[in-house]
């Protein structure tokens, strides 16, 4: 099996490549379709036993591609609607892409991985290089309409991978947290498989290959308990396979230990450290109360979080910063002592006309505003980044709506207070050339089906109709100028919004 054996099996056709229109099949079999007409040279080249799941998108599809069809590769990617997608700093592996589309018949994400190049061994760093693509590429055949390598090929290549997860102690303990579906899958390779054939390409293609290696490593790899068999096989082979490496020792531990850093803080800011290569968005969804913004927000960033980079920020309650911190700790103090200076009852239409606001109210206001101007902006610079931040409500244009500027020029005006009218204005400074949303989420809903869904709520001071019906005109007038709108009625089932939603977003990523 060398390159003329390659050419001589999947050799493209010289005809000119005619363009693919994807069709309802959902974005990974419109793929599999497109490959086969551009007729680009792949497989689906590792744990077949799961095809149907990585067709379904439960799973990656793992794909290995001629480089010489990179190009056809790429135009068909994204002529099904996939985007590529990177890992942040080292995340990645040479050779190796990601890239999503959205299904919308199951409202996710679904995700290729495609290798130009077969880098792996180890479950991190991946520090081999295995020279093996044209093996692989070499005699596909179908299963499940996609092209798949020859079963003996790709069992060759399952038997190296598994023993190179044996060459040290962290991914000895990694691979055997979970080694029940390893022996299910060396079983379903080898009923597919013509052993014999398999043993002449490991004798052929791993260096320095021994008599009866092959069939003691099937031994060591179809007993979970033979653990330190499998690891004897694993670091002699290793060794042996030094030549194959892409990193040396001292550069793979250095990577392997960046990555478990790496790997922890994402954990633990329950976050991935993925994004698109089109880079991030801010989007912004606003509407009256119980409009269904924190509801679908949620909705929004569980189909995306999955895969991608995404946070959910409420501008209605930002963070406090250092500026703010000491009067927010002095907060629930104030409330009790100055019932009358709550922010509810500034939003009655009788307390606005008056325009008299107290100091406490307009320091407060300001703070407010400072610490909404730091959140936005910082927001603004992760999604630059690459990160998909979704809002819970946004400033608006208007002055005197929730969320936005208080403090008009009749009030400051009619303010005969230096000191409080210098503030009103740093106020109205600090909502001046705000970063604006690459999309605006405009929710709507009837008056009675907000009631009702206040009234469902479970909060520590119970329904407030009142408080429903006193926000509903300030809401619903919100406007932010300049940036795309999508006018969503959510008086729907919840998954015909979701969809609309998540397909409006997908769009502008």
């Amino acid at each position: 099996m060398n390159e003329a054996l390659l050419n001589q099996n999947i050799g493209c056709a010289d005809s000119p490549k005619s363009a693919y229109g994807a069709s309802d099949a959902g974005p990974i079999r419109n793929l599999v379709a497109a490959l086969k007409q551009r007729q680009v040279r792949y497989c689906h080249w590792k744990s077949n036993i799961r095809l149907g799941a990585s067709l379904s998108g439960q799973e990656d599809l793992d794909l290995l591609v001629l480089r010489s069809d990179a190009t056809q590769f790429f135009e068909a990617l994204v002529g099904c609607g996939f985007k590529l997608a990177r890992s942040r700093d080292i995340g990645g592996h040479p050779g190796v892409i990601h890239a999503f589309a959205l299904d919308t018949s199951s409202l996710q994400l679904v995700h290729v991985h495609a290798y130009f190049q077969i880098v792996t061994g180890d479950s991190l760093v991946k520090s081999y290089h295995l020279p093996l693509e044209n093996i692989l590429l070499a005699d596909p055949r179908e299963l499940m309409d996609v092209l798949v390598p020859a079963a003996e090929a790709e069992l060759v290549v399952f038997l190296l991978r598994v023993a190179l997860k044996h060459s040290s102690l962290f991914e000895t303990y990694m691979v055997n947290r979970h080694y029940s579906d390893i022996p299910l899958e060396l079983a379903w390779l080898q009923d597919q498989a013509d052993e014999n054939a398999a043993k002449r390409i490991w004798k052929e293609f791993v260096p320095t290959a021994r008599a009866g290696e092959f069939e003691d490593l099937v031994a060591a790899i179809r007993n979970p308990a033979h653990k330190m068999a499998r690891i004897r096989i694993g670091v002699r082979l290793a060794w042996r396979l030094r030549d194959w490496r892409r990193l040396g020792y001292f550069a793979e531990l250095v990577s392997r230990f960046r990555r478990i850093y790496m790997l922890v803080g994402s954990r633990l800011r329950k976050h991935k450290s993925v994004n698109l290569v089109s880079g991030g968005a801010l989007i912004a969804m606003i509407g009256p109360k119980a409009s269904g913004k924190s509801t679908l927000g949620a909705a929004l960033a569980d189909r995306l979080g999955k895969q991608l980079d995404v946070r959910r920020i409420h501008i209605g309650k930002p963070p406090a910063t250092l500026v703010s911190a000491p009067v927010r700790l002095l907060l629930p103090m104030l409330r009790r002592l100055l019932p009358s200076e709550r922010s509810g009852q500034y939003q009655k239409p009788e307390r606005r006309v008056e325009l008299v606001f107290s100091y406490a109210y307009v320091v407060r206001m300001v703070l407010l505003a400072y610490d909404r101007r730091a959140l936005i902006f910082k927001s603004r610079r992760l999604a630059t980044a690459g990160a998909v931040i979704i809002t819970d409500r946004y400033p608006p244009s208007a002055i005197g709506a929730i969320d936005g500027r208080q403090f008009g020029e009749a009030a400051i005006a009619a303010c005969r207070s230096r000191l409080k009218s210098a503030l009103m204005r740093l106020e109205a400074r600090l909502y001046d050339d705000l970063p604006k949303p690459d999309l605006v989420i405009r929710l709507s809903a009837p008056i009675q089906t907000t009631l009702l869904r206040d009234a469902s709520r479970i909060k520590v001071d119970g329904p407030d109709p009142s408080s429903v019906l006193r926000r509903r005109d300030l809401e619903s007038t919100v406007e932010i100028a300049g940036t795309p709108v999508l006018m969503l009625d959510t008086d729907v089932p919840i998954e015909q919004s979701v969809s609309e939603i998540l397909t409006a977003v997908w769009e502008r990523l």
